[in-house]
Formats: C-alpha cells, sequence, structure tokens
C-alpha cells in the first residue's frame, strides 16, 4: 500500500479510507508532510470537517506557543502544517496523539515545558530550511517495514531515532485507535487520522491486521507540484 507517491509531476498523498465488514465505525487516514502547499492543506481540511472525530499528531497549538509563532513566519510558496491546517477550527472533536491519558508516563500532555516548545519551534525551522517536499520520497509499507528492520538492526542513532520518532509515537497512536475502536465500533462513525505519512505503514498494520479493518477506497491529493 502506498502512502506518498514522488514522480515528475510532484508529491501526492493518498487518503485511505479502511472499514470493516463487522462494525460500521470507518477509519480514514491522511499521511501529512509537514511542509506543502497551501491547497494541499486546504482540501485535507474540507476532508476532515467530515470526520465525527479526529486523530491529530503531538498536543494542540495552545499548549506549543513557539512553535506556532515559527510556523506563521514563512516565505515562498510553502506552508507550515502548523499554521495552515488549524484542525482545532473544523468543529470536529479532536483526540490528541500526546495529550493526557495517551502518553507513556509523565512529562506527556498539555503540560509542554518551554524548553520543548523552544526546541519544536528550532525543528520547524530546521525542517522548512532544509526539506522540500518535491525531495520527499514515496512511503509505502513494504518499504517502511524494510527500513525499521534496517534500523533496529543498524547503529545506535539509527535505534535512537527509531525508538523516539517512529515506535513510541506509532504505539501512542495505535493505543488511541483501539480505544476508539473498542469505544465506538457499533457507531456510524468516521475517524480521520491526521498524522505524518512515515507513521501510516504502522496504523494499517495494527488495523488490518489486529482489528479487521480493509482499506475500500483511496483518493490522491497533491501536497507539491513538480517544477515546470
Amino acid at each position: 500500500m502506498q502512502f506518498l507517491e514522488s514522480s515528475i509531476i510532484g508529491l501526492r498523498s493518498a487518503v485511505i479510507t479502511l472499514t470493516r465488514r463487522a462494525t460500521p465505525l470507518r477509519f480514514i487516514l491522511f499521511p501529512m508532510v509537514h511542509v506543502a502547499e497551501q491547497q494541499f492543506y486546504d482540501e485535507v481540511a474540507a476532508r476532515a470537517r467530515l470526520c465525527q472525530l479526529l486523530v491529530a499528531e503531538g498536543v494542540p497549538a495552545r499548549d506549543v506557543p513557539a512553535q506556532s509563532w515559527m510556523a506563521r513566519h514563512h516565505r515562498g510558496h510553502l506552508v507550515d502544517q502548523g499554521t495552515a491546517l488549524r484542525l482545532e477550527s473544523l468543529g470536529v472533536p479532536v483526540r490528541w496523539e500526546a495529550e493526557p491519558g495517551t502518553g507513556p508516563g509523565p512529562g506527556t500532555g498539555r503540560a509542554v515545558s518551554r524548553t520543548a516548545d523552544i526546541a519544536g519551534a528550532a525543528t520547524i525551522g530546521l525542517i522548512r530550511k532544509f526539506t522540500d517536499p518535491l525531495n520527499v520520497p514515496s512511503v509505502e509499507q513494504a518499504e517502511a517495514n524494510d527500513e525499521s528492520a534496517e534500523n533496529l538492526a543498524g547503529n545506535w542513532f539509527g535505534r535512537l531515532l527509531e525508538h523516539n520518532i517512529s515506535t513510541v509515537r506509532d504505539a501512542r497512536l495505535i493505543r488511541v485507535l483501539d480505544e476508539i475502536h473498542h469505544d465506538r465500533a457499533a457507531e456510524p462513525v468516521t475517524a480521520g487520522v491526521v498524522f505524518g505519512a512515515v507513521h501510516m505503514p504502522a496504523v494499517v498494520d495494527h488495523l488490518r491486521g489486529q482489528l479487521g479493518y480493509v482499506a475500500t477506497s483511496a483518493e490522491w491529493l497533491t501536497v507539491a507540484h513538480g517544477r515546470s
């Protein structure tokens, strides 16, 4: 299953719907790229607004004022997700992955320290400076699994990144999805998962393997157009 497709025409993201025959709850996955054209975020917002519940990466913008400030200051035609996609304004309840009750222990949730906020703002600046969406590689389920295995067997820095950026956040996200499935599987609810594309292979593996969901449709959205 492909989540991002990079080609000469640009970068595209696949919005994927997963359903389960026995119950009406469905999940719609929005594989995100954190720097993109405004139109991409507008199209995600239009579709996310039709959901009854959203699961999103990180914490609300109000908890990270430095990151929010940095996201608002950009140049050129590309924008940051933090300012271009305000999920709180869509009128849909948002379950933030790192809010209280979803983290592994103390230190997660709304009580985000000033130091962590400033560090996150600096990260946004680095991402904007060095990341071009047109250089982002395609993300496929098989390739992501291969890369994860390579990191586990690779050097200590690769293993550290794999654990802190991927493994921990994947686990928190899957925990939230399990709760939604347990609590609302019998309801005709659409839950949108607005999360970084690199986390989507783990999501699909879990939903399909453990909970019995299947992918029933996909729609491509353009993240950034190719250079003419």
